[in-house]
This record gives C-alpha cells, structure tokens and sequence, in this order.
C-alpha cells in the first residue's frame, strides 16, 4: 500500500526540524564569529605607545629519588635585569637609570647585586688598582678581563689599569663633570659587568637577583626606563645536608666552561649545573627560556601581554638514591667518626648487585646545599682539614686491605692453585723473605694452624694469601680484580678516581722501584699500590656476589616531562665485564665471608637485628705519613640472594670491625623496610 502524505510528513519531520535547527545553528555562529574577529580587530588594533620583549625562564626540571621523593624543588623569585629593547636610547639616560636602580637596591636593603661578579678592580673611582684575583691566570676574573680588553681593542697580554678605566669611563659618558667619583664608581662596577656577559640584543643584564618584593614594589612604582623583572626559580633542598655531594651545586658559568655554554645559546649570566647530578644532567634539567611581549600605553600602562615564545620547563630526573638509607648512613658514618679517637672521616657506598644502582653514597664530613651561598659557611668549609667538600665515596683512594683477599682467593681456585682442601700451615709469622706476620684475628698465640680458604677468609690469615701471593705472583690475580671492578671506571655518571693497581706494570709506568717477589706478598693481601675508591670496591664485591657480572654503576634511573611524568629515559642495566666464577668455587668464597660475620662476636652483635644472614669482609690496611690504620668492611645480603651490597671506609678507623657500624645500622634500615612492603 502507497504511503499518505501524512505518513511522509510523520516520517520525516524529525529531518526537517533537525535541518531548520542546523541552519539556525549556522546563522547564529557565523554572527558570533564576526563578532568574535570584530573584537580581535579591536583589541589588535587599539593604539599601543610602545611594545618591548620580556625574557620568562623556563623552570627547571627537579631532582627525585628512586621512590619518587622530591629532593631538588624550586621557589619562584625575582631577577631584576636591563633587557636591551627596553633601555633608553641615549647612555645618559641608562647612566640615570641604573643610577636610580643602585639608588633603589641601596635603600630597599637588598645584597642581590650581581655587580661584584668577577670585578677586576679593588679601591674606588679613581683609586683603582687589578685585584690578586685579576692577575692570576688561573683565574675567572682574569679570563673576563682578558675579553673585556679584547673587545675594546686593549692588550691583553699587559693589562693597564688606567687604559682599560679611561676606555670605560669614555665610552660610557662617565665624566667628573657629570657625576660624583662616587656615582662613577657604581655606575663603572655595572657597565664592566654588561660588557662582561656581553650585553646587547641577546644578551640581557641581570643586575640584582632573588630580590625582595619591597624592591619589586620600588621599582614598577618608580617606573625606572629599561628595568623590568625576570621571574626564574632558585633551588630548595628538601633534605638540607644530605646528599650534597650527589645533588650537586648551582652556581655561575665559569670561565673554562664559557664557550661550551655559548655555542649551546645560554645567555653568560645564567646559573648551571657546577657540580654532581646538577652539572652532569644538565641537559634534562635545564629549561628553556620563552619570550613575552608586553604592550604600553602613552602612559606606560600595561594593555596586553603575549607569548612570543612559550617557555618550556626542564625535565625531572629520578636518582637511584634512596634518601631514606641515605640519611640512615651519613648519619651513622657521621656518629661512628665522631665516636672514634682518632678517625674525622669516611665514606660509604650501596649497590644493587643486579643491576648496578647506587642506593647510598656518603661521604663525611658533609655539608648543607642551603647554607653554601654564604661565604662565612663556605669558608669555614675551606678551614676544614678534614674537607668536606671532598667526596671520599667517589673520589677518595685507599688501600683495599683484607677485603682484596677475596679477589687472590678467587684467583687461586679459578687457577686450580688451590681447592677447598688446600691448607697453609700458619704459625703467626710467614717462613719466607721478610718473613711478615700474619695479624689475623682468633687462633691460638696468633698462630691459625693448618687452615684452609673457607677458615682464612673468615679469620682473616696473612700467611694463608702471603703463600697465594709468593705461588702465583700479584699479576695472575690482578686480571680477576680488575674485570671485577678494581682500577677501572665504575660507569657513575659524575668524575672519579680510579686508582691504582698494583703489579709489575704500575711500577713501570711509574718508573718506580721495580717489582719484586716480597711486593706480591703484600699485594696479595691489600697493601702494596693497591689503591680504590669505595664505589669501586663496592662494584668489585658486587661483581664477585651476584656471580661473576661487573655491572656499569648509575645514579640516574630515569627523567621524565615535568608535570606530565611521561618518562623520556630510562636507563638499562648495563654490562661492563664478566669473570666466569664455577658454582663450587662461588660457594667456598660466600661461605668463607658468612664465617667471616659469625666468627666474630661483635660483628655478630652488629647484624643480629637485621633479620636475614649477612656475609662481609673487614679490611684494616696500613697508611703512611704517621696516620693510625685504615678501617674497612664490605658487607652483601641476603646471603642466598645479595640484594644489596654495602662498603664503609673509616680514616683512622682502626679496626674494621667499626667501618661495619653504618652498614649494620644501613642494613637493618633496608630490610625493615623491605619487610613492610
């Protein structure tokens, strides 16, 4: 049956309202559109006395450790800088501008003045003189006065105090009939500074930094031409004093690094990585700058604002700390020291074994990331014997002792020198050469009997690896030590030492005495040239534990995008080298370093709370110089399955049984955690 009209009607009278709606829909947007665009036309078009460009820094991006704690922040401030499009167009008029900003600085009580920075000269307009610093080649002030004289077309190679000050003075205005000697002393600190770092286009001035809001407020009230503000970031230290060797420092370009920093467009005024995770990941850190326009009206009245270019923040860097036992072992290592007659410093070091993460790196003495912008702190750093702007984790070099002898032990089974059977008759002194002593612990009248690897490594028997040593020669355990970790890099992102291996090589390269049979006896043990970082002994007892693998040391876990957490990097676990350990052999060596725990009562004592079984390695090692013995212990657990491995250095320590006080502290830290999760 054919349809009705009014069935056709019904059936599409959806459609057809549905149309009429889309077309009004249209008219109306369309409308609004033209209004829309009318109104951009206005707000574009409407009178703008003056426009200039404002620099926004880009954040940069914050530190975090492994769990995703928040160690590294930021805290807006306030820079006030001399942007070159803003400034007025005559010298005069900056002269009474920066004038009236130095004026403004001075009564607001503000120190922020960046004016100080590397100046050559020392007295006042006209009474000027090349400070010591000035003169020294070595130094930052040297280096920017030599381009400050090359730019002027001055000699360099002798610089003249008088020449370089008439140029300034002259080419800048600076006349005595004008201003005050005063007035021309100010204005000579800032225009060396601007010629410094290079003023111009693309290269603002900051003249005062992280300024207080009463100065924000004089200045926008004095409407002072050319000054305006940069809001940048300064860095917060969530954990004051830990961790300051790692994090790192920020602090001005210095010189050697200038060009490196120019040819990446970092305007020579800004502040950097100087130091630990901060310098050596710069380049996730750091963000990138953006740029605002700011429109005025004839009565210099703010009309509009827009992004020239959007600034970008840097990205966030996760550590493989763990700030928790990080402050578990600066503190213990800082009361174990202070405990000790003779012993003002140590370090220590943990590993994941697996994997090559740094846990814990702690050097003491330390010092607090917030108080180093005072010079009264940092120069009480500097009066420090003890130094504490030295990280002895990384960077310190010391005699390895006992805990070497698992390497020549290692090397003597992988050999076939010896088996678990093999026993040294020990009688308290070494029957051979210089007939050394043994100085193990227990036995009877210092005499260990016949003992075998298991029973030396737990006892601790010179004689036992003196006869190792005098079989096989340092140079057939050394390849075994070294592939381990010993002597070579560790991988760690931030610079390090890597000592010394002893052996017939280091003497030659050294033109040192030449190697003798009596030096393999020493070396064997740990003493002789050996000389190690703790990482790099961490590495090596990390190697020798989980198997066989040296694994590369790393501080960085990954970076992710600020705000977004979308992660950038990650790092891979990476293999350096492996020493092929049998499984029978693995097992002689873990047991003879459980012993080594049991057989002592206080190491005992030390562990017991920790929950599982702990193997370790003490280590005392001989120092010149008249200084009491080095104290070691390298310590892994759990016994069946390492999660971690730890080392602690005492100088002057005396006896390694106290390096093992933080580790324990440490240890029970880690598993207790472990255990709640």
């Amino acid at each position: 049956m054919r349809p009705t009209k009014k069935g056709i009607y019904g059936k599409y009278r959806a459609l057809i309202l549905l149309a009429i709606f889309a077309v009004v829909m249209i008219f109306y947007a369309g409308f609004l559109a033209k209004l829309q665009i009318e109104g951009s036309r206005e707000k574009v078009d409407s009178p703008a006395a003056y426009t200039r460009e404002v620099t926004v820094s880009g954040l940069r991006g914050e530190i975090y450790d492994r769990n995703g704690v928040l160690l590294v922040g930021n805290n807006t401030s306030y820079d006030l800088i001399l942007e070159y499009g803003a400034i007025p167009d005559t010298t005069s008029e900056l002269n009474s501008s920066i004038l009236e900003v130095i004026e403004a600085i001075e009564k607001t009580g503000s120190e922020a003045s960046r004016t100080e920075d590397y100046y050559p000269f020392e007295g006042k307009y006209p009474e000027l003189s090349f400070s010591d610093a000035a003169k020294d080649t070595s130094t930052d002030e040297y280096y920017y006065l030599t381009k400050v004289l090359e730019a002027n077309k001055l000699n360099g190679d002798k610089p003249d105090v008088k020449a370089l000050v008439d140029t300034l003075t002259k080419k800048y205005k600076l006349y005595n009939t004008i201003y005050s000697a005063d007035e021309i002393d100010k204005l000579l600190r800032v225009r060396y500074a601007m010629e410094r770092v290079k003023f111009g286009v693309y290269q603002p001035f900051t003249l005062a930094e992280k300024v207080p809001m009463e100065l924000v407020a004089y200045v926008e009230e004095a409407n002072i031409d050319g000054v305006t503000f940069k809001i940048s970031s300064e860095r917060v230290y969530l954990y004051p004093g830990y961790a300051s060797h790692i994090l790192g420092r920020l602090g001005k370009i210095q010189a050697e690094d200038a060009e490196y920093y120019s040819e990446l467009g970092y305007p020579m005024d800004s502040y950097v990585g100087t130091s630990g995770c901060e310098k050596e990941f710069e380049r996730y850190l750091r963000g990138q700058d953006g740029i605002m326009e700011i429109s005025y009206d004839e009565n210099d009245v703010i009309i509009g604002k827009r992004y020239i270019k959007e600034p970008i923040s840097g990205n966030d860097v996760y550590l493989t700390i763990d700030i928790e036992l990080q402050k578990i072992a600066e503190d213990s290592l800082k009361e174990t020291v202070d405990g000790l007659t003779y012993s003002d410093s140590g370090a220590i070091v943990s590993l994941d074994p697996d994997t090559g993460e740094i846990l814990v790196a702690a050097s003491c003495p330390t010092y607090d990331l917030t108080l180093f912008s005072s010079q009264d702190y940092y120069n009480s750093l500097l009066a420090n014997s003890a130094n504490p702007l030295f990280d002895r984790a990384i960077l310190g070099e010391y005699a390895p002792g006992s805990i070497y002898k698992i390497g020549t032990a290692l090397a003597a089974l992988e050999q076939n020198e010896i088996s678990s059977a093999t026993t040294v008759n020990c009688q308290g002194v070494f029957p051979h050469l210089h007939r050394p002593t043994c100085l193990g612990i227990g036995g009877v009248d210092g005499k260990h009997g016949n003992i075998n690897v298991i029973r030396a490594i737990a006892l601790s028997c010179n004689c036992f690896f003196y006869q190792l040593g005098m079989d096989m020669g340092i140079d057939t355990v050394t390849p075994y030590t070294s592939r381990l970790g010993l002597g070579v890099a560790t991988g760690i992102e931030l610079p390090e030492k890597t000592g010394s291996v002893a052996g017939t090589q280091f003497r030659l390269d050294h033109n040192l005495t030449p190697w003798e049979t009596g030096d393999d006896l020493s070396a064997a043990i740990g003493q002789s040239d050996h000389t190690y970082s703790p990482l790099q002994i961490g590495v090596f007892m990390s190697s020798v534990v989980n198997g066989g693998t040296r694994y590369s040391a790393h501080l960085l876990k990954s970076v992710k995008k600020f705000y977004t957490g979308e992660t950038v990097y990650e790092y891979t676990p990476t293999v350096l080298d492996s020493v092929a350990i049998s499984e029978g052999n693995y097992d002689i060596l873990i047991e003879g370093m459980r012993q080594v725990v049991t057989s002592s009562a206080s190491l005992t004592r030390y562990f017991s709370g920790v929950g599982v079984t702990v193997g370790g390695k003490t280590g005392t090692a001989e120092v010149s110089g008249g200084k009491r013995d080095l104290a070691l212990f390298g310590a892994f657990a759990p016994l069946d399955d390492p999660e971690i491995v730890s080392v602690c250095v005492l100088e002057q320590g005396v006896n390694g049984g106290n390096a093992a006080i933080p580790i324990s502290d440490l240890f029970k830290e880690y598993f207790d955690v472990d255990n709640e999760g």
